[in-house]
């Protein structure tokens, strides 16, 4: 009863959910670019704020010359544009194991890549997001059941200069700036 109720609830508020038509540079798998627009829900509570999973889902919708078509995430290889807030946002197509979708794109150094995959979660529908950051074959996965110091320091082992920054980042209370930060003065 629980669950049903639950699940009412969510499609409920998802079918009064507000929508923004955003801007975007869209670059096909054969290279075909298209300035089109894409449809985003946008947050109840918070009018600025988009849902990632608009364009992390299983097919994207894009609305080109005045119709939406929907298109495999496969199909895509790059979406770029500013959200409502005024932050530039790249997603890719990055397949990772478990995901066959758009991925944001939060740093691209010549070492180190870091990524954020956003899924649905399938309880409460809330948004679920996953911080991987991928050094050549080496895939290292973020989240606050790991020790994220420990990891980061074996990821940049050649830069032993880096300890102290690494032990100021707290994953837990994560500003992307920071850790940005870290990733640039470690692909220096």
């Amino acid at each position: 009863m629980k669950n049903l109720l639950a699940l009412f609830l969510f499609v409920y508020s998802l079918s009064f959910a507000q929508k923004s038509h955003i801007e975007s540079k869209v670059t096909f798998s054969d290279n075909r670019t298209v300035d089109a627009k894409i449809p985003f829900i946008i947050n109840l509570f918070d009018s600025n704020q988009i849902d990632e999973i608009t364009i992390s889902d299983r097919k994207v919708k894009i609305l080109e010359v005045g119709k939406a078509i929907k298109y495999q995430p496969s199909e895509i290889q790059k979406i770029e544009f500013t959200d409502l807030k005024g932050k530039p946002r790249i997603f890719i197509y990055f397949p990772l194991e478990s995901t066959k979708t758009l991925v944001e794109l939060v740093y691209d150094g010549k070492k180190i890549k870091w990524v954020k995959a956003y899924t649905r979660h399938g309880y409460d529908g809330s948004t679920l997001v996953s911080d991987v950051l991928f050094k050549g074959d080496i895939r290292q996965p973020l989240s606050i059941l790991v020790n994220n110091r420990k990891k980061l320091k074996q990821l940049m082992v050649e830069k032993p200069e880096l300890e102290p920054l690494i032990e100021n980042i707290n994953y837990n209370r994560l500003k992307e700036q920071d850790l940005i930060d870290l990733l640039k003065k470690y692909d220096e």
